[in-house]
């Protein structure tokens, strides 16, 4: 036999039904109620700053890999030695440098591995260490800003390369002079560096 429900019978089985539907839709009544605030997002970490330390990790980190021996610079910069009294007075100019000198320090990392004169074999292996060091820098996300070159410097020859990261340039150079082969990196925060006149930055050219 069917029952059919009119009247108040079938308003209620509606809202039996239409409950039922919410309820296994929204997670058995976990639904927001109307009105209600959603829930806040967690915030996101604020990102690290890329500081003197994290270059100076980058630094060892690529010439460790390659094998090239050598160390970075004191993050804190060593205050000028005072004068020996028995040199002659400084000028002003050299003064003037010499304070301009120590504030760009603060604007630096640098890392450097002086070598002594050697064989072709052993000048081969340290260029290529040295490119094997700018290759592990690209791999921590130093993007190239001038190509790899080599010039003529006296009786030998320099390569220099450039790079930038998060607002820093770094500039990189192996000489190979016959007399001391050096290979240098020195890395300059670019708003330290904007920081200074051009008149500054010709007194570090002396």
């Amino acid at each position: 036999m069917r029952t059919t429900l009119t009247g108040p019978g079938w308003a209620r089985a509606a809202a039996a039904v239409v409950g039922a539907i919410l309820v296994a839709g929204c997670g058995g009544g976990s639904a927001v109620p109307p009105g209600a605030a959603t829930p806040a997002a967690p915030a996101a970490p604020a990102p690290t700053a890329f500081g003197k330390e994290a270059v100076r990790a980058d630094l060892a980190a690529a010439t460790a890999a390659a094998g090239l021996p050598g160390e970075t610079t004191p993050l804190s910069p060593t205050p000028p030695a005072s004068p020996d009294p028995a040199d002659p007075p400084a000028t002003d100019r050299e003064r003037a440098r010499d304070e301009v000198e120590a504030r760009m320090a603060a604007c630096e990392v640098g890392w450097s591995s002086p070598n002594g004169p050697g064989s072709a074999q052993d000048r081969a292996g340290v260029r290529n260490r040295f490119h094997a060091a700018l290759a592990g820098l690209v791999e921590r996300g130093w993007k190239e800003s001038r190509p790899v070159e080599e010039v003529p410097v006296g009786k030998g020859t320099m390569v220099m390369a450039q790079y930038k990261k998060q607002g820093w340039s770094l500039h990189a150079r192996h000489v190979e002079s016959g007399l001391l082969d050096m290979t240098t990196m020195t890395a300059t925060e670019d708003a330290c560096a904007d920081g200074f006149t051009e008149a500054e930055l010709d007194l570090l050219e002396d």
